[in-house]
């Protein structure tokens, strides 16, 4: 008979930092009656500044446990929804062999490599946390920008050849200041580890409304700011489940154009120029230049963005796209396009490299897409498991209060032993035992991203 982790959330939304610290670990003192063998800490943009003080209140507590978390948007646990608070969950479970390690390397893909070396996991699953989109401080921000501007500025009037060389400079200086985590490049490295043998569960941590210094990851009760921590549970029959809100893609990329057309609403073709995970042009134009008179833009200049990002109110969410074929895998490739950058180059949550020069403008109604935004809990396996899952932040703002349902939903699926993020979309390495149809999200083989309407679920 296999045992199935335990689980009991502890929830405070106390103004105060310390209160809420010291409320949940009140709770925990009258509601906990095991020893936990994992914790897990999540707490929002309310007590950003304030984790590492949080964590080492909790180490008193738990220090000799192994932990992991973020900050998140939301959270979803029994019988509550919230926005706004921290929650801390701990598991119990005698039969797993579980193990926290973190790293934080000058530059996202070396931090991912040197982790990547750290773990072992012959069976059971690997969950990733890493921030997608990190905000810096005020002052590498403006570095940033200056980057932005300088590289937009030497684009401009040159041949394609020299924009793609100042394209990869602008990429690789993202990657070397752990600005942008490419979920893709980084579920390989652990995949190709790992023998492309287990479910790795990409946590991509990037807040709706971004501020500086933010997000957080948290690993064994340190805030490691823009590091990546791995959480490796080797343990027999753990169910790892992806899923996405799209339509399967076509054996051809031909097919797969064909659905486009029939899945979103199409505002224009264009020729697109790029470099790694950077965009330059649309038709020879810059991007947001290209799509200006299509879409709606509002025009933000580099004081007014930093205004935005001190006080932690600038959002991020868009609701037009730009679709990318992939010409290997045959699936595509969606990221909003918006202005939240003050320059003319356009950063990307995805290295293009293996896609079509043909960019697709594109706008995609959500409005009966509720239920599939959960939709990893059709396919669960077993009962009385502890049900870990991920969700995209965008139900909050595509449905409102409507997101509330899930409340219902979740709880008569997963009874009480279970606990939910709600941050920006999730990526996964998915052996082919474990899917379930020919995802149109599909950016590498048997590695799945996609920059909305994704979602993942461990049984555990």
């Amino acid at each position: 008979m296999v045992i199935r982790t335990k689980s009991i959330t502890l929830f405070s939304n106390k103004k105060d930092y310390k209160q809420a610290t010291e409320d949940i670990i009140e709770q925990a003192h009258g509601h906990t009656d095991f020893k936990p063998d994992l914790v897990l800490f999540y707490a929002t943009l309310k007590y950003n500044g304030k984790y590492q003080a949080m964590l080492d209140l909790f180490h008193e507590e738990y220090g000799d446990i192994p932990q992991i978390g973020s900050s998140v948007d939301g959270m979803i646990f029994p019988d509550d929804l919230r926005t706004d608070g921290a929650a801390l969950v701990l598991c119990k479970d005698p039969e797993a062999k579980i193990k926290v390690q973190g790293a934080k390397e000058k530059g996202a893909i070396k931090s991912a490599k040197k982790l990547a070396q750290k773990i072992d996991c012959k069976k059971g699953a690997v969950i990733l946390h890493f921030p997608l989109g990190h905000i810096p401080s005020a002052f590498k921000s403006a570095e940033f920008f200056a980057k932005g501007f300088y590289y937009s500025k030497m684009c401009k009037g040159t041949n394609i050849e020299k924009q793609r060389e100042y394209a990869e400079k602008f990429a690789d200086y993202c990657d070397k200041e752990n600005i942008l985590y490419i979920p893709t490049k980084v579920l390989d490295i652990f995949a190709q580890h790992t023998g492309y043998k287990v479910p790795i569960i990409g946590i991509n941590i990037l807040h709706t409304q971004t501020r500086f210094n933010s997000p957080s990851i948290f690993c064994n009760f340190k805030d490691i700011e823009n590091g990546i921590a791995a959480l490796v549970i080797e343990k027999e029959n753990i169910n790892a489940i992806y899923d996405d809100i799209f339509p399967d893609k076509g054996k051809t990329l031909e097919e797969t154009k064909h659905m486009v057309y029939n899945e979103f609403t199409v505002i224009k073709e264009f020729k697109a120029n790029f470099e790694k995970n950077v965009l330059i042009s649309l038709d020879g134009m810059p991007p947001l230049e290209a799509v200006k008179n299509l879409i709606y833009l509002s025009e933000e200049k580099e004081k007014e963005l930093l205004g935005h990002l001190h006080k932690g109110d600038y959002k991020v969410q868009m609701p037009y796209g730009l679709l990318f074929y992939n010409k290997k895998t045959k699936g595509v490739y969606v990221i909003g396009i918006g202005r939240f950058l003050p320059f003319d180059l356009y950063p990307l949550t995805m290295d293009v490299s293996d896609y079509s020069g043909d960019a697709v403008l594109i706008y995609e109604s959500v409005e009966n897409k509720l239920d599939s935004f959960i939709s990893c809990f059709n396919n669960l396996k077993h009962n009385n498991s502890f049900i870990y899952f991920c969700i995209d932040v965008g139900v909050i703002t595509e449905f409102g209060d409507k997101v509330f349902e899930y409340k219902n939903k979740v709880r008569t699926t997963a009874d009480s032993n279970y606990f939910g993020i709600i941050s920006h979309t999730p990526s996964a390495f998915i052996p082919p035992e474990f899917q379930f149809r020919n995802y149109l999200s599909e950016s590498l083989k048997n590695i799945f991203f996609m920059s909305g309407g994704t979602n993942t679920c461990l049984e555990i």
